[in-house]
């Protein structure tokens, strides 16, 4: 299988002018459909020629990358004075979750290393359900950095297992559209997320969304005139910086975190708890809605065996399937109700009046029946 390498950048703060989507255009021969605001590139062979975190600095403000040999990694420009580099630095892990301070912006990288590979994704559309975890960093919800940091724990178990870790966030409990995407498309442990779900904050402690409408009635007059020009001239971080103030005004805060109580080691074990028990409770659900089943068909045993022979009489391939698919439906009860033999006897006679068949024989023999 040939290597395959797929590049996208997205702008969120403003589009890109016509010069930068020119320059953009420039960087690859194998450039997708650019627009103001997207750009793609895909390989199936060689390399992107060009830094792309540089690309990203330059003109956008998210990046994805996905490969079909185990290498996937999510990247975003913030605002550097927007962000809370202390807070952001406490889940700082080598190889996994880094960031880099490039004038007035900071470039926070998450990455992912499967050996194994990971399970094939269609990429397009995925970094478009990515961007929402941008705006939460910026107003201090560090999920996605707690989950990236489970996630490196999880490959490396051994060498951190006495580790406690950094602040756990709030709301691991319920995560949002933009998280479960984050959690699928790195493959992160779902099960290891709710364990660590049990030292978060619970729901009522989650900071709600601030009302922003009182907030904006509250803005100076000069202040909201001065904002509304950075709208009118497009510049960079307008509405980011705008929100920001907003939060302040309404007395919002970053939603709060928590030290964490266990060890990289308890939560992996209690991972592996919750695991058992959700396969407990789907064996359960499971052997419950075969009975279920089963009980139905007992109530029309002897239409499905006249059925049967129904379908046999036609001699045709379509027929023949259907009625070995019910022939299996029937072993099944009557294992469950303990009459094998009965079964058995009404299955021989059935052969013994159609088993000249070839297609016939094929099929009872594909479905374990002979």
């Amino acid at each position: 299988m040939s290597e395959y390498q797929y590049y996208e950048w997205q702008t969120i703060d403003r589009p890109l002018t016509a010069a930068e989507q020119r320059e953009v255009d420039r960087l690859s021969d194998h450039m997708g459909p650019l627009t103001s605001t997207q750009a793609v590139v895909t390989y199936s062979g060689g390399n992107f020629k060009h830094n792309p975190a540089q690309v990203l600095l330059k003109y956008f403000d998210a990046f994805l990358y996905d490969s079909n040999f185990g290498s996937r990694g999510l990247m975003f420009r913030l605002p550097r004075e927007l962000v809370d580099v202390e807070a952001i630095a406490a889940y700082y892990l080598e190889d996994w979750i880094l960031f880099e301070e490039e004038g007035a912006y900071l470039v926070l990288e998450v990455s992912g290393q499967n050996d194994d590979g990971y399970e094939w994704v269609e990429s397009d559309g995925i970094l478009g359900q990515l961007t929402p975890l941008r705006e939460q960093l910026l107003h201090g919800d560090y999920r996605m950095l707690y989950i990236m940091w489970l996630k490196a724990m999880e490959c490396e178990p051994d060498e951190n297992a006495d580790k406690l870790g950094p602040p756990v966030p709030a709301g691991l409990g319920r995560l949002d559209p933009a998280l479960q995407t984050l959690v699928e498309f790195f493959d992160v442990n779902p099960h290891l997320v709710s364990a660590a779900a049990a030292a978060s904050g619970k729901k009522a402690d989650y900071i709600p969304e601030p009302d922003l409408e009182a907030a904006v009635a509250m803005l100076p007059r000069t202040e909201a005139d001065q904002r509304l020009l950075q709208f009118a001239r497009g510049e960079p971080g307008a509405l980011l910086h705008l929100k920001k103030r907003l939060v302040e005004l309404a007395g919002s805060s970053a939603p709060p975190t928590s030290a964490p109580t266990q060890t990289v080691a308890e939560l992996i074990e209690q991972a592996e708890e919750i695991e058992r028990k959700a396969l407990r409770k789907a064996r359960q659900e499971a052997e419950k809605k075969r009975i279920e089943r089963l009980e139905a068909l007992d109530q029309d045993e002897e239409l499905v065996w006249d059925n049967v022979e129904n379908l046999l009489g036609q001699k045709r391939g379509g027929p023949y399937d259907e009625a070995t698919q019910f022939l299996v439906e029937l072993r099944e009860l009557a294992k469950f109700k303990k009459q094998l033999p009965e079964y058995r006897k009404r299955f021989d006679s059935i052969r013994a009046k159609y088993g000249k068949s070839a297609a016939l024989t094929e099929r009872l023999r594909r479905a374990g029946l002979l």
